[in-house]
């Protein structure tokens, strides 16, 4: 079994993975859009992710965890 710690330690980890992913996406299709490349497939698969993980962090924000 997880003691506390161990569990928060792993939490901050997912949480700063999820933050770090953000800043990539959102840095990615700002490169594609840059280039012009608003309507491939990778925008729109990086646009989908964007709004997964925007709705993730919102989560966290709404409880006072970012």
């Amino acid at each position: 079994m997880m003691d506390n710690r161990e569990r928060l330690a792993r939490f901050e980890t997912v949480l700063a993975d999820l933050t770090a992913e953000n800043a990539l996406v959102l840095q990615r299709l700002e490169s594609l859009r840059a280039q012009g490349k608003v309507k491939t497939a990778a925008y729109q698969q990086l646009t989908a992710r964007k709004l997964a993980l925007r709705s993730t962090l919102a989560l966290f924000e709404e409880r006072g965890l970012l």
